[in-house]
């Protein structure tokens, strides 16, 4: 056999055979130009997200090695579409408006690499790592979802009361999705409701002098003047705590300034509600009414007035006494009595018929 020609032939046999179908070198080339472009795509995803991890970990461990006084606060640059300026956006509506709303306490801002998911564990996981490298108080990241009234939603974690990382609690607030909706009082209302994620009590008027629940009252309502701009879920927060700082006010201060605004706001309420709307919440626009109608009887003694704040009282009662959880606890409180005076029970009879 003549080995020295058998390289020859079968290459002769290879181009024949390719010559006649041209189309499988084209493949042949297309597939070697995909599996290129696929390892030029995977480095570049790989070399981007090393890098990343490089810029989280030199953040991180400047804010940990801060020691001046203040909250640490972890902003992530956001994800989903249209991500860039709204991230901006609300990065700078904390930067400029936070201290508003943290009454004076100092605080500081670093940006850490987008989180692109919600509250799935893979994105919980790694936001409380950032908070544990970093010391953190508080980590938010932005999630554009869409350009509607509540696209731009807010998703974070924090320590408030002391909890460690692993025990944060999570939060979620929503914004329009389109920045041109985004003006007036929006990065107010923004600033604010990470204040309050930062700081619970802030909803707790009760927990801050009045002179300080007065300057954050003003500054609620006038972000509730450009009520066309706002979520409806973010404008029934901002009512909320509107009308409890201000019949706090009232009660405590004797400051009357607002108490007709919460009047007609919540009975303005009640009106849209109706005998069909959430039992709850008019639970509450009945509770704010009574507590106002209270407060300002107690200034100036009127029967027709306490009359109306006992109806709205009484109204709350109702609806509260129907709720599960209260029952429960009703019940609760009832067995626990009952205990408790066989105690006294027993004890009277081992005092007057014991040997």
């Amino acid at each position: 056999m003549n080995w020295t020609g058998a390289p020859q032939a079968a290459l002769q046999a290879i181009e024949a055979r390719f010559g006649e179908q041209p189309l499988l070198i084209l493949i042949g080339w297309a597939a070697a130009g995909l599996a290129l472009l696929w390892l030029w795509v995977w480095l570049f995803g790989t070399l981007l997200r090393l890098g990343r991890r490089f810029a989280d970990a030199s953040v991180t461990r400047s804010l940990k090695k801060d020691e001046s006084p203040g909250y640490r606060i972890l902003v992530a640059e956001a994800g989903g579409l249209g991500k860039a300026r709204l991230g901006k956006w609300f990065y700078r509506a904390a930067q400029d408006h936070l201290a508003t709303f943290n009454f004076g306490a100092p605080f500081k801002l670093a940006r850490c690499s987008a989180m692109t998911g919600g509250t799935d564990r893979r994105t919980l996981k790694r936001a409380r790592k950032l908070m544990t490298l970093a010391d953190a108080d508080l980590i938010v990241w932005p999630l554009v979802e869409s350009r509607d009234e509540t696209g731009l939603v807010l998703h974070g974690l924090s320590r408030a009361g002391g909890l460690s990382p692993d025990d944060a609690r999570s939060f979620r607030f929503e914004l329009p999705g389109r920045v041109k909706a985004l003006g007036g009082r929006l990065p107010q209302a923004a600033a604010y409701l990470l204040a309050k994620a930062l700081q619970p009590q802030i909803g707790d008027p009760q927990a801050f002098r009045p002179e300080k629940m007065k300057l954050l009252s003003k500054e609620i309502a006038a972000m509730l003047g450009v009520s066309e701009t706002l979520p409806a879920g973010l404008r029934a927060g901002l009512e909320a705590d509107y009308c409890a700082a201000c019949v706090h006010l009232a009660e405590s201060s004797g400051d009357f300034e607002a108490i007709d605004d919460v009047i007609a706001l919540r009975e303005g309420h009640l009106a849209k509600l109706g005998n069909s709307g959430d039992p709850i919440l008019a639970a509450q626009a009945h509770m704010d009414i009574g507590r106002a109608l209270i407060a300002r009887a107690e200034k100036q003694f009127d029967q027709k007035i306490v009359h109306a704040a006992i109806q709205h009282l009484s109204a709350v009662v109702e609806t509260l006494r129907g709720d599960a959880t209260i029952q429960r606890a009703q019940m609760a409180s009832d067995v626990m009595f009952k205990a408790q005076t066989m105690i006294e029970t027993r004890k009277r009879f081992s005092v007057n018929f014991g040997s």
